[in-house]
C-alpha cells in the first residue's frame, strides 16, 4: 500500500516542481531578486533629481522673514543644508552600524542615502508687497508658463504671527506653501524646508534664543542595548522586531496555499479529462489522495526552504540573523506540516467534487475567509500577543497555525504550554479534515454533474 502511495507522490511532485512555471517561480524570481537589489542600490546612488532653476515668490505678511528666507534658498544656503544633511546620514548611519552590520558601511549605500537630498537647485526669490493675494500669483504656477518670463516654481504665503506672536496667543502661525505640478519632491522639500529654517531663525533672533546651543540642549542621543540570556547584545530595531511576525506568517501562508492550490488544480485536471478513472484502476482513492498530499507537500517545503533561505541570507547580510532561533524555524516546519494536512485536505475534497476550477470558488470562499483573518489581525497580534484576540485565533484551526507562528516570532513569545496546546489541537483537527476528506474525495472523484453544496459533501461523508 505505500509503495503505491509513494509512486503516486513521486510523481505528484516530480509534474509540478519541473514545470516552467515552478522553477521560474520558486528560483527564477528570488534570483531576480538578490540580483537586482545590489544594482537598484547603484541606480540609486547616481540617480539626480532633475535641475530645477526658476523663482520662488514669497508674500511675507509678518514682514520679518523675507530677507531670512532670500538667505535659506540662496545657492551658499542649500548647498550649507545639503551638506548639513549629508553629514547627519553618516552619523546616523555611524549610529546605527552596528544594527545593520557591514550593509551601511558600503559607500554604495551611504551615496544612495545621501542622495536622497539631491542636488541643490538655482531659486531667485521674489518678495511681493504682504497685502498680494494667493489666487493673483497662482497663474504665474501653471506648468504651461513654465519657463517663460514671470513664471514660478513656488509661492510661499508667511502668516503675520509666524514670527511674532501676539499677545495672549498660544501658538505661532505657519506658512502656505503653493508649487508648481509636478515639480520633484526633493526639490519641493528644499523649498519648504528653506522657508520653515528662515522662519525659525527669525523666531530665535527675536527671542534671544542661540540656535546651536537649543539644538544642543534638545538633542540626546540614546544608545539601546539589550541583556538576553548570553549576556549584553545590541538592540535590534523596532521595525524588524515588528516586520519578523509578518515575514513568518507570509512565509507560511504562501508555502501551504501554493501547496493546495496546486493539488487543487492537478485533482480537478485529472477529474475533468477522466484520468482518474485509470488511476483508480490502480490505486485506491485513499491511497491516490494520500500520495497527491504528499507530493505536494514535498513542493510546499521546496518552496519554503527557497524562500526562508532567501530571507536568512537577507538577515545575516544586515546582521540581525541572531533575530531567527532555532525553536522559531522547527515551530514554523511543525506548524507548515499541521497547516498544510488541514488545507490540503480541504483542496482534495473541493477538487474532487467539482468539475471545473471555476466551481470550486464557492466552496474555496468560506476557507479562504478563514485561513485570511490571521493575515488581517496580524499587527494587532504582534503589539499584544497574548491578549484574548490572539489567543483564541492561535487555538481555533485552520486559523491556529498562522496566529500562532505571529505570536511565537514577537517581542513577547507565548508559554510553552500555549504552543504545544495549538500544537495538539491542530493536530486533531488536521486529522479530522484528512478523514473528513477522505470521504469525500471516494466520492465525489467519480461524481459528475452539477457541482455540490456544503451540505451534499456532508451526505457524501455520511454515504462513504
Amino acid at each position: 500500500m505505500m509503495q503505491k502511495v509513494f509512486a503516486v507522490a513521486a510523481r505528484e511532485f516530480t509534474s509540478t516542481v519541473m514545470t516552467k512555471a515552478f522553477v521560474i517561480g520558486a528560483f527564477v524570481i528570488p534570483g531576480v531578486f538578490v540580483a537586482v537589489i545590489p544594482l537598484i542600490v547603484k541606480m540609486t546612488a547616481q540617480a539626480k533629481s532633475p535641475p530645477l532653476v526658476g523663482t520662488v515668490a514669497v508674500i511675507d505678511r509678518s514682514g520679518a522673514a523675507a530677507d531670512a528666507i532670500r538667505e535659506e534658498l540662496s545657492p551658499a544656503g542649500l548647498a550649507r543644508r545639503i551638506a548639513e544633511g549629508n553629514e547627519e546620514l553618516q552619523r546616523i548611519v555611524q549610529q546605527f552600524g552596528g544594527d545593520f552590520g557591514p550593509a551601511l558601511d558600503n559607500p554604495a549605500v551611504q551615496a544612495a542615502m545621501a542622495q536622497a537630498f539631491g542636488e541643490a537647485p538655482e531659486l531667485t526669490v521674489e518678495v511681493l508687497p504682504p497685502g498680494t493675494a494667493p489666487e493673483e500669483v497662482q497663474p504665474r504656477l501653471k506648468p504651461a508658463n513654465a519657463g517663460q518670463e514671470g513664471s514660478l516654481v513656488a509661492l510661499a504665503v508667511i502668516a503675520p504671527d509666524a514670527v511674532e506672536r501676539p499677545p495672549g496667543a498660544g501658538a505661532f502661525g505657519g506658512f502656505e506653501l503653493f508649487v508648481r505640478a509636478k515639480t520633484d519632491d526633493r526639490n519641493i522639500d528644499h523649498i519648504r524646508t528653506g522657508v520653515r529654517r528662515a522662519i525659525l531663525a527669525e523666531r530665535y533672533r527675536i527671542a534671544g534664543v542661540n540656535a546651536a546651543e537649543l539644538g544642543a540642549l534638545t538633542n540626546v542621543a540614546v544608545d539601546r542595548k539589550e541583556i538576553t540570556d548570553s549576556g549584553e547584545a545590541r538592540a535590534s530595531t523596532a521595525e524588524l522586531n515588528m516586520m519578523l511576525p509578518f515575514g513568518f506568517m507570509l512565509l507560511l501562508m504562501m508555502s501551504v496555499m501554493v501547496g493546495g492550490q496546486y493539488l487543487l488544480t492537478t485533482t480537478i485536471e485529472e477529474k475533468s479529462s477522466r484520468v482518474v478513472e485509470v488511476l483508480l484502476s490502480a490505486v485506491s482513492p485513499m491511497q491516490l489522495m494520500t500520495g497527491k498530499i504528499i507530493g505536494q507537500m514535498g513542493v510546499g517545503m521546496v518552496l519554503l526552504g527557497v524562500y526562508a533561505s532567501v530571507g536568512i541570507a537577507a538577515l545575516s547580510t544586515f546582521a540581525v540573523l541572531d533575530l531567527i532561533t532555532l525553536d522559531k524555524i522547527a515551530y514554523l516546519v511543525i506548524y507548515f506540516v499541521l497547516a498544510y494536512f488541514i488545507i490540503a485536505s480541504l483542496m482534495a475534497a473541493i477538487g474532487a467534487s467539482v468539475n471545473e476550477l471555476r466551481e470550486a470558488q464557492s466552496l474555496m470562499g468560506p476557507v479562504m475567509l478563514v485561513i485570511m483573518l490571521p493575515y488581517l489581525f496580524w499587527l494587532p497580534i504582534t503589539r499584544d500577543p497574548n491578549s484574548t484576540l490572539a489567543l483564541v485565533l492561535s487555538m481555533v484551526p485552520p486559523m491556529s497555525p498562522f496566529a500562532m507562528i505571529v505570536r511565537i516570532t514577537s517581542t513577547e513569545p507565548p508559554p510553552v504550554w500555549q504552543v504545544w496546546l495549538s500544537i495538539a489541537i491542530t493536530a486533531v483537527a488536521a486529522y479530522g479534515c484528512v478523514w473528513f476528506a477522505a470521504k469525500v474525495f471516494r466520492v465525489g472523484l467519480l461524481m459528475y454533474g452539477k457541482p455540490p453544496n456544503f451540505k451534499t459533501l456532508i451526505r457524501w461523508v455520511r454515504m462513504a
